[in-house]
């Protein structure tokens, strides 16, 4: 029973968005791996190698394709929203005057 508690701390640990500055810091990483020649004596330089390698590129897609998503599973739940299927995809609350994401998948994609 204890693994099992480990296994859904740790589950809820990763949806909170805690480890992204811990991302952002590895990104900076590099190690210059030092390189000499054979042939030419006392020729030497460095190849640097990226630990952690990140691209822009996804983020451009998650920034694209997040809002597409938002409006189809808004628009879901306010045709469909007594269905239980609609609701695990996201459901909505009123607060003030706008509608802001209140569960369902849709609040897990969410940025913090």
């Amino acid at each position: 029973m204890l693994v099992r508690i480990l296994t859904i701390s740790q589950l809820r640990q990763s949806l909170q968005f805690e480890f992204i500055p811990n991302i952002i810091y590895f990104q900076g990483f590099r190690i210059d791996l030092p390189v000499r020649s054979k042939t030419v004596r006392g020729q030497q330089g460095s190849y640097p190698i990226k630990l952690f390698y990140t691209s822009n590129m996804p983020i451009v897609l998650q920034s694209a394709l997040v809002p597409n998503v938002y409006l189809i599973f808004h628009v879901l739940y306010k045709n469909f929203g007594r269905y239980f299927l609609v609701r695990v995809l996201g459901s909505w609350k009123a607060s003030g005057s706008q509608l802001v994401i209140a569960s369902g998948l849709a609040y897990y994609i969410t940025p913090p």
